[in-house]
């Protein structure tokens, strides 16, 4: 309080040597009783020098003659004879604000236990000072905001319907927050952003010096009122107090990475995600691939974050995963030559095949915000093994690469017809005169053209696969040995594999 008032007017001579809470004024009248003075008042008197008997702990004076009562003095200010009426006019309206803003905060914590949310809370004290809130988190995503947002500016307004601040407005922070000392400590300051032309009062949203977010006022001019410092303060020690109770480094990292990849699925846009990542300085692997895990039987997202999520991240050893559509997605750091270690890969393969579980890996990257690409590859990998019938818990993209490309071609494109003529030929042969020559063509495509290999798929003597082979080489007029019969032959039995699953899968 005497910081304050030193503010406001000329204190001659200061003493705290005890420091005081304070809850009541009262100004000292010398005809009464000294002796029931307590230490939670502060008592405002003109001529100290009366109160030899009995000196309050804390106390304003005009003036005091004798040392031997200045000697008694705990917590005191002397004050001009002028300034002894504005000194209490001063103090009492420091009071009365703390009661104002204990009542505030008292409001505040029931709201939020009413369940009225952070963005009603930001509304009902924007509405207060007549200004705009934003809560934002260290990427720049908007967590919550008042309503209605009376900023009129184009760029705020777009970005508070959309969910992320201004890319302007983040860069500006980020500059700040670089330059040592230009951003201070818990309590609120105003800056100006000279890009946008805006003033704002901010406040850190920070828990045991971690620092998730903050929250600004921000409007056109630098004219704030007095009670929005301390309102600003209030809301964020509230909201850390409630929001971020149970929070910890650890848990804070893991939100902002949660929140920064479920955004980027649902489709903001890559400058925005790179702005952001820059922004929250989230740091990402050199190499990385999308791994998505999806239960067979779902028992809602809940199940998943409690059991599977935690067992993934121990043994990819990362924080970057979120739940997302029924499915566990991780983004896990790869080697230099881009492949998972083994050790890595059993430890899933155990853990698919015990809890019932199918992964999706794709594709390796090094750019974080092509994330959501490498994501679809991942998603895709398990929906095709589903569909391809596939064996194993574990499916790379790579190996569905060619089905993907298939499965996005127009419905009305017929496909057969870019199929080998033998393929056909082949089928109407063997309905005819009831051969397998068109299932033996398709072994020994499968088996990479394996003599050896399709006489043990398909359980025949050696010299009965030469017959078949002949037989299918005069009949369709082609050379088996001939690689660009091989290649063509291929491709050819992946769409008709994929064709029939596909009619299955419809």
């Amino acid at each position: 309080m005497i910081a304050i008032l030193s503010g406001k007017l000329k204190i001659d001579q200061q003493i705290t040597s005890n420091n005081s809470q304070i809850y009541e004024l009262k100004e000292l009248n010398l005809q009464s009783e000294l002796n029931n003075c307590k230490n939670d008042i502060l008592y405002f008197v003109r001529d100290a020098t009366c109160l030899k008997d009995a000196v309050p702990q804390n106390l304003i004076y005009v003036e005091c003659t004798s040392d031997e009562v200045r000697k008694c003095f705990v917590n005191s200010a002397q004050v001009e004879a002028d300034s002894f009426q504005p000194a209490m006019a001063f103090a009492c309206d420091l009071l009365n604000r703390a009661y104002r803003m204990q009542a505030l905060y008292s409001s505040m914590l029931h709201m939020i236990l009413d369940g009225k949310g952070i963005s009603g809370i930001l509304s009902d004290i924007a509405d207060r000072a007549e200004s705009s809130i934003v809560m934002i988190d260290m990427s720049g995503k908007i967590m919550a905001h008042s309503s209605p947002f009376r900023l009129q500016n184009p760029l705020w307004t777009q970005s508070v319907k959309q969910g992320y601040c201004p890319t302007e407005f983040m860069e500006h922070i980020r500059k700040l927050r670089q330059e040592k000392g230009k951003l201070p400590g818990s309590d609120p300051y105003v800056r100006v952003c000279e890009e946008m032309q805006l003033f704002y009062l901010c406040s850190k949203i920070s828990k045991n010096d971690t620092l998730f977010g903050y929250i600004f006022m921000i409007q056109p001019d630098s004219e704030f009122g007095a009670d929005c410092y301390e309102m600003l303060s209030i809301v964020s020690k509230a909201l850390t107090e409630t929001t971020l109770k149970h929070q910890n480094k650890i848990t804070l990292q893991s939100h902002l990475y949660g929140e920064m990849l479920t955004d980027m699925l649902n489709g903001i846009s890559e400058k925005q995600a790179e702005t952001r990542i820059h922004v929250s300085e989230l740091t990402f692997p050199n190499y990385m691939r999308v791994l998505t895990v999806k239960p067979l039987y779902y028992h809602g997202e809940v199940s998943l974050a409690a059991s599977i999520q935690p067992q993934l991240e121990t043994i990819f050893l990362v924080e970057q995963s979120i739940v997302y559509q029924k499915s566990i997605v991780l983004i896990i750091g790869v080697k230099k030559d881009r492949t998972i270690p083994p050790e890595q890969l059993e430890q899933l393969r155990a853990l698919c095949a015990q809890n019932y579980l199918l992964a999706g890996i794709s594709n390796s990257f090094s750019n974080p915000t092509k994330f959501p690409e490498y994501y679809r590859q991942a998603e895709k990998a398990v929906i095709l093994s589903q569909r391809m019938d596939a064996d194993g818990f574990i499916h790379s993209y790579v190996d569905y690469a060619f089905f993907d490309m298939l499965d996005n071609l127009p419905e009305e494109l017929r496909l057969m017809r870019y199929c080998h003529p033998a393929l056909p030929l082949l089928r109407e042969y063997d309905r005819q005169k009831g051969t397998k020559l068109y299932e033996t063509l398709r072994s020994f495509t499968l088996t990479g053209f394996n003599q050896n290999r399709t006489a043990e798929l398909l359980f025949l003597h050696r010299n009965t696969l030469n017959y078949r082979r002949q037989k299918i080489m005069q009949l369709c007029g082609i050379d088996l040995e001939d690689s660009q019969t091989k290649f063509l032959l291929s491709y050819s039995f992946a769409i008709d594999l994929f064709l029939e699953k596909n009619t299955l899968y419809s």
